[in-house]
């Protein structure tokens, strides 16, 4: 007669065997918490490609620990890997889509990779979210400010800044944003509230930026050369540095700063777009194209990186005769009384008859400096066609001037401001001999009259027709000369 045991009893001396593929699972949700501490304890201590392969082997065991994914992708961007660290921050915010934490990260990897639009996107999800986030709220208005969108910092800021007057970091980038905004005197409001207690590079860096939006571009040179001493980590500091160089004649200078800050900031548009620029005048643009391209990319709106493209990808179109914009421009030729550096005057009308070029200019001027080899080689190719004169006018920057041009101390340029018509034919002879300046120099009056006249200072180029109207017109600076649209000047008016 058989027995019947209690179902405990029955089972006391079973051993239970669990299948191969639970058995595996069982072990994996046993060492998974083991191999997650390894990686964080890798992190820690510094050792990031370590920490990297820890967290996947991490997530090989769990692949639904939002932890585990998000370190992996701050252990990624530490690295400079930052497509991959987007992709585990991402992972992360799938299985996480309220952790601020991660969004923030993610905001942040986007924004060190050089794409603006995708930071700015994920931090007004999170500011929407938390609005009281200042560090999220301060990021995205950096993001917006360094794309040209000021009327969308102000909205940010000002109701931050009525509640915290105090802060400094609102102050600067509000001050910022209304100085390129075009509301300079409340700008220099932020900047006074930055001066207190000392000179600050903020606040030389807004004053330079109120300089630089004034087009007092040696002012800006100086008051963003402080803040460069003080600070060079603040944002686009290095970019307008090197705009402010461009505009006062230090090409090689800018272009430094400009490289500079790519190194610092990579998504910055405006050493991207001018750094192309300088290199595609000096025709290197195999080595502009990418800073071109990427110069679109950070604003596919802008016309001005879309001309530079197009003129690097078709180098052999016909040249647009569109020079700068002046209200000469289509006017009969002011017809000026010059001196002769010999004695005697000289007056513009006397050119009538054939084309003519005039270069107004001087020694000290580093865009009369730049622009001298190219009209040397024009009037090379239309010598006994177009008649060429330089039209010395004064100094640029003379001796003892308050601010001195960097290029010119870098090349040992220095002449004192003529006292009388002698002393300026000296510089005009000087200038002519140093820059192999092929054609004569005429000299304007001690009063300026000539160069008033053209608004000629303190260096410009005009081409004038064979009936005395002037048809074209072009600063010299690297940045505005293009020789070819000269030429193509030229050769409209010999037609």
């Amino acid at each position: 007669m058989s027995r019947t045991f209690p179902l405990p009893l029955a089972l006391a001396g079973l051993v239970l065997v669990l299948p191969p593929g639970l058995q595996a699972q069982e072990a994996a949700r046993q060492d998974a918490p083991a191999a997650y501490a390894r990686a964080v304890s890798l992190h820690k201590a510094g050792d990031l490609e370590g920490a990297v392969k820890a967290y996947r082997e991490a997530l090989l065991l769990d692949p639904r620990n939002a932890e585990a994914l998000s370190n992996l992708g701050a252990a990624l961007a530490a690295l400079g890997r930052y497509q991959e660290a987007i992709e585990a921050y991402r992972a992360a915010l799938r299985l996480a889509p309220a952790d601020g934490r991660i969004r923030y990260n993610l905001a942040l990897a986007h924004y060190k990779s050089a794409d603006l639009a995708a930071a700015a996107e994920e931090l007004q999800k999170l500011h929407a979210a938390q609005p009281g986030d200042l560090r999220a709220t301060l990021l995205l208005a950096d993001c917006r400010l360094q794309r040209g969108e000021y009327g969308e910092v102000e909205g940010l800021l000002r109701p931050v800044e009525s509640a915290q007057p105090d802060n400094r970091a609102v102050a600067y980038l509000l001050g910022m944003a209304l100085i390129r905004g075009g509301k300079a005197e409340e700008g220099q409001e932020r900047v006074g509230r930055l001066l207190q207690g000392g000179g600050s590079a903020e606040a030389h860096y807004l004053l330079g930026s109120a300089a630089f939006m004034s087009r007092s571009y040696p002012q800006a040179v100086q008051e963003l050369g402080q803040a460069l001493a003080l600070n060079p980590k603040l944002p686009l500091l290095h970019s307008y540095y090197g705009q402010s160089l461009l505009f006062t004649g230090d090409a090689e200078g800018a272009e430094r700063a400009f490289r500079e800050a790519l190194v610092e900031t990579p998504n910055d548009y405006g050493a991207s777009f001018y750094l192309a620029s300088i290199l595609a005048m000096r025709q290197r643009n195999d080595e502009a194209r990418p800073f071109a391209e990427r110069a679109l990319q950070l604003r596919p709106q802008s016309e001005e990186a879309r001309e530079l493209r197009a003129r690097l990808d078709q180098p052999a179109a016909a040249p647009s005769l569109e020079g700068d914009r002046s209200p000469l421009v289509g006017k009969p030729a002011p017809d000026v009384e010059l001196r002769r550096p010999g004695g005697g005057t000289f007056r513009v009308s006397s050119l009538r008859g054939q084309p003519a070029l005039l270069a107004f200019g001087s020694y000290t001027c580093p865009q009369f400096r730049h622009g001298a080899p190219v009209l040397a080689r024009l009037q090379e190719r239309y010598q006994g066609r177009v008649e060429f004169r330089m039209v010395y006018i004064r100094e640029a920057h003379p001796q003892g001037e308050a601010w001195q041009s960097t290029v010119n101390e870098r090349q040992g340029v220095s002449l004192p401001e003529a006292r009388s018509e002698a002393e300026r034919a000296e510089h005009a002879e000087l200038c002519r001999q140093s820059l192999a300046i092929p054609f004569e120099a005429e000299l304007d009056a001690m009063d300026g009259k000539a160069e008033a006249a053209y608004g000629a200072f303190p260096s410009r180029a005009f081409v004038i027709d064979k009936a005395g109207k002037v048809v074209f017109t072009t600063a010299l600076d690297e940045e505005s000369l293009r020789p070819e649209a000269l030429e193509a000047a030229l050769d409209a008016a010999l037609r």
